[in-house]
């Protein structure tokens, strides 16, 4: 992460520890310090396109995570489709069974 302040190659999460940090997690604001100029500053946890703060290396990074989520979500989301699809079939049949009458 690029620092704003002393454009230095060195800055890294922070924890949050204030009531102001736990505010800023509801905008995906995520804090981050320099360890050149010990600046402390928010960022955009999807802020992969800005050439202010992220390297071309966590541009890739971010944009690889993100592909890689989206399949895993698209997988999850077409056996929860199937697996549904399959339950109303049972209960289609189970409905439609019908017991001889003597």
């Amino acid at each position: 992460m690029i620092c704003p302040r002393c454009k230095e190659n060195k800055a890294h999460r922070s924890h949050r520890s204030s009531l102001k940090d736990r505010f800023m997690k509801v905008f995906e604001m995520i804090p981050y310090r320099c360890h050149a100029c010990s600046e402390r500053f928010y960022a955009y946890r999807a802020g992969e396109k800005s050439d202010r703060l992220r390297t071309r290396e966590e541009q890739k990074i971010m944009q690889l995570r993100r592909k890689l989520k989206w399949r895993k979500s698209k997988v999850e989301l077409i056996a929860y489709g199937c697996g549904f699809l399959l339950f109303l079939v049972f209960l289609y049949m189970t409905i439609q069974h019908r017991v001889p009458t003597e």
